[in-house]
């Protein structure tokens, strides 16, 4: 109770138990012992004095035993290995990836039109699991993240609702998470199917949900329609909104060439603006209208060209932009993302023994960057996701930096503590010993 009110406890209680030892030391050293009869001629004459000193002899407990049992008292205490009492709870740091790839956004139960989504589902059961901590024992602040560049990224703590922008489809396609980047202590994933392999000390909550037929890609007429049943035939039908592709006027002479053709090819229409186009073909905004140098030369998947008016785009590290093309040099000459494509160069030359190969190169990079309508969702998306998980992961190793500092500087003050009682009760046994052989009893 003392050790309490001071705020401090022990790591191991049951070590007061033995207490006991002392205090049977100082009982059976304060017990009653008869009287040894002495005869004396004059004991009459000192009857009451004797007496009175006898008794007190019999309740004395001597030096050497008091010390003994101060010796036993602070080993135990320093066996029960004493320690400031925590100030604070534990307190978690959490990360929550949510995927918000396009499967998330199908129906967890395609039976049921207008029903839930599969990432409402992902992100009720995270909820449920962070409801469930005691706020009294285990404190969880929650770092909501999309997975996709650019997206929400707020902290709250364990007992909020996610942010409503999480379940708002995102302007840019997400591509499906690369789950193993993301592991780390306190990581909780969202997602409509589980990770095959991953870190036991991460969660895991899993909408699940069964094969969600619709379109899968872009026909030449339309849209491809997929039945549901993995080597069921694809279904053409028509798109309810037209795809579109712009293409910028001020594109180097061969691009827009190249670019017309590979359009009138699938069927797409050229024209308006770049917002709302399936894809976007245009050059780089320059930084001011400066140029970095008269150009180089520069060529991948088989072709060269001589790129001449390179300008000095601004920098494309976030949003989803990766470089397509760059000179030998360094400088990204095409840049590219879902459903947009800029080019860093007002001239192109390609050369001419290799045509051909650079023709069916930027086919293939109109085709890879093409940004389908809304519905269409890759046959990998609309496959089943299997069934619901909900784990949480591993506390113990999510735990608040600063938390983990205030605990280990308790833990070093027990243990000067115990070190302290140790050396006391060192010294009360060799004070109680030296009594001893000096003829205390």
């Amino acid at each position: 109770m003392a050790m309490g009110l001071m705020g401090w406890g022990l790591l191991s209680p049951m070590a007061l138990v033995a207490l006991g030892l002392p205090l049977g030391l100082i009982l059976l050293s304060a017990r009653r012992q008869r009287p040894q009869p002495v005869a004396l001629g004059t004991a009459r004459f000192f009857d009451e004095q004797g007496d009175a000193a006898t008794s007190r002899r019999r309740w004395r407990v001597s030096g050497a035993r008091w010390w003994a049992a101060a010796a036993m008292t602070l080993g135990v205490l320093a066996a029960g290995r004493p320690q400031p009492e925590e100030e604070d709870g534990a307190v978690y740091l959490l990360t929550a990836h949510v995927d918000r790839s396009p499967s998330m956004f199908l129906p967890a139960d395609p039976t049921e039109p207008g029903g839930e989504l599969r990432i409402d589902q992902a992100l009720r059961l995270t909820s449920s699991w962070l409801t469930s901590l005691d706020p009294s024992t285990e404190r969880a602040a929650v770092r909501w993240r999309a997975v996709e560049p650019g997206g929400v990224d707020v902290v709250l703590d364990a007992g909020e609702e996610p942010p409503r922008a999480l379940r708002q489809v995102p302007r840019r396609r997400a591509v499906p998470p690369r789950w193993g980047r993301l592991t780390a202590p306190g990581a909780i994933f969202v997602t409509d199917q589980s990770p095959p392999s991953v870190s036991r000390e991460v969660g895991v909550f899993a909408s699940g949900g069964a094969a969600v037929p619709g379109p899968v890609a872009i026909g030449s007429g339309g849209l491809l329609d997929w039945g549901g049943r993995d080597g069921a035939p694809l279904v053409e039908r028509a798109a309810e909104t037209p795809i579109r592709v712009f293409i910028s006027p001020d594109l180097p002479a061969p691009l827009i060439g190249l670019a017309d053709l590979w359009a009138a090819e699938r069927g797409f229409p050229v024209g308006g603006s770049d917002e709302g186009a399936a894809l976007s073909v245009r050059t780089a905004d320059p930084r001011g209208d400066t140029e970095a140098g008269p150009g180089s030369t520069a060529g991948r998947d088989g072709w060269t060209a001589a790129f001449r008016a390179v300008v000095t785009r601004r920098a494309r590290g976030e949003g989803g932009w990766r470089p397509w093309l760059s000179a030998p040099d360094g400088p990204a000459l095409v840049w590219a993302r879902s459903g947009e494509i800029e080019v860093a160069f007002r001239e192109v030359t390609p050369a001419a023994s290799t045509a051909e190969a650079f023709a069916l190169s930027w086919a293939r990079l109109f085709d890879s960057h093409l940004q389908p309508p809304p519905e269409v969702v890759a046959l990998d998306e609309r496959r089943g996701a299997g069934a619901p998980a909900s784990r949480g992961p591993q506390l113990a190793s999510a735990m608040d930096p600063e938390v983990l500092s205030r605990r280990a500087g308790r833990a070093a003050r027990g243990r000067r503590v115990e070190l302290v009682l140790l050396v006391g009760a060192g010294a009360a046994g060799l004070l109680a010993f030296a009594l001893r052989l000096r003829g205390s009893p």
